[in-house]
């Protein structure tokens, strides 16, 4: 293998190295998480890829030294070819002319050798090869100095290549066409893999969208729609068994003095009933007219779906606040609990002529981080609102309201505690 060659082999040696080392980076140092969800092949199939990438690589290293075989001791499987750089002839020796040979020879003469080609039948069998013993031509070189070449028709048991090995483009380009392709292949995984923030910017928020948000949709509300989460079983704990009798609605006023529950019904669940926050469907904000009801739902609903701090909160996550938006039921439920959740911060930039306001999201992935997109709610304070960084992590608890804006009922938290907090996690929901 010529100098030359065996740089550019070892150059393709480099990377495929380097891209099946930044795959296995990624994936073993956790910053995957950042990209891809955790379902689906898309992670294992990171692993596998960076695996097999690099098998190649080192295949390819340590084979380097059998892609040119030596040039002695085998067949050739050519037609009509001259060897050039193998430092051998097709001279095929025999000690003993009692055979014919499965091949013919062609030999095409110059101008100055306007004859026919004669073997000397002494030899006693039909000639063909380049040389043979006693008989006193070598078919390889230049025949009776007439200065023509001898066309071979071999028969070989494999594929050999000269000048015109093949090994891609880095191979068959100048240097400054090899250099160009490197930079190419090499120059932006490097940079990715070292200098990328494993997160969006403030910037990038605002451009998928942070400050538009349509609370109507309904493209991923069966994930996050708080009546499509399996209900859990309440436990009953030192009370015997008894039938329950049905009780109001909780988002129904009533001028009627609470009563004592019936013989039987469990006193506890009654006064949590009675206790429970009542709204007026007046009170609630005209819905906006694509927002709609999925069927009832009430506050036994909302407990037996979702976790409440040691403080009685409902810990919900921002997606799920997003699309109560757009569930009238569940507004009219919802609407006065204490909720708290995590999420990150940017400035109110709509809606907040007073400085009332910040606004908290969270990024949903669907497929990839390339195609998330921010969900998020405003955060009102009643005052001036608190100054944090763009992007801090915060844990916000308040009450849950809802405003008509525009031609959108928008959820809204009104805050009564906001405190940093450490990143979840996964910073990006799934």
């Amino acid at each position: 293998m010529s100098g030359t060659r065996t740089l550019v082999h070892l150059l393709s040696v480099a990377m495929l190295l380097l891209w099946g080392g930044v795959l296995l980076y990624f994936y073993i140092s956790g910053r995957l998480v950042n990209y891809l969800p955790p379902d689906g092949i898309f992670r294992p199939m990171v692993l596998v890829s960076g695996i097999g990438l690099a098998v190649l690589g080192l295949f390819n290293l340590l084979t380097m030294g059998a892609e040119d075989p030596g040039c002695e001791g085998h067949d050739h499987g050519h037609d009509d070819h001259v060897h050039k750089d193998c430092g051998h002839d097709h001279s095929h020796k025999h000690g003993a002319f009692d055979h014919d040979h499965g091949h013919e020879h062609k030999h095409e003469h110059g101008a100055a050798c306007d004859h026919d080609h004669v073997h000397d039948e002494s030899c006693g069998h039909d000639h063909s090869h380049d040389e043979h013993k006693d008989c006193g031509h070598d078919h390889a070189k230049k025949a009776g100095g007439c200065g023509h070449d001898h066309g071979h028709t071999h028969d070989h048991g494999h594929a050999h290549s000269h000048e015109g090995h093949a090994h891609g483009i880095l191979d068959e380009s100048s240097w400054p066409g090899r250099i160009a392709v490197l930079l190419i292949l090499a120059a932006p995984l490097s940079w990715a893999a070292l200098s990328s923030p494993d997160r969006y910017s403030p910037n990038a928020i605002v451009n998928k969208g942070l400050y538009d948000p349509n609370y109507t949709d309904t493209s991923r509300a069966e994930q996050f729609s708080l009546q499509n989460k399996p209900k859990t079983v309440a436990k009953v704990v030192d009370t015997p068994p008894a039938v329950s009798a049905p009780l109001p609605p909780a988002n129904v006023t009533s001028d009627k003095p609470a009563t004592p529950p019936p013989p039987g019904v469990n006193a506890a669940s009654a006064a949590m009933a009675d206790g429970a926050k009542k709204v007026n469907e007046k009170d609630l904000p005209k819905p906006a007219q694509a927002s709609k009801s999925y069927g009832s739902f009430t506050l036994e609903d909302l407990k037996a779906q979702v976790p409440q701090s040691k403080d009685g909160n409902f810990i919900l996550e921002v997606p799920e606040l997003y699309y109560t938006g757009g569930d009238v039921e569940v507004q009219k439920v919802i609407t006065g609990q204490m909720v708290e959740t995590v999420a990150q911060i940017l400035p109110e930039k709509v809606n907040n002529a007073d400085g009332h306001r910040l606004r908290i999201f969270r990024m949903l992935v669907q497929c990839c981080a390339a195609d998330a997109r921010p969900y998020s709610v405003p955060v009102d304070f009643g005052k001036k609102a608190p100054e944090f960084k763009d992007m801090t992590w915060v844990k916000v608890t308040g009450k849950m309201n809802y405003k008509k804006e525009g031609d959108q009922t928008v959820p809204i938290i009104e805050a009564t505690k906001v405190e940093e907090t450490t990143a979840p996690e996964n910073a990006m929901i799934y």
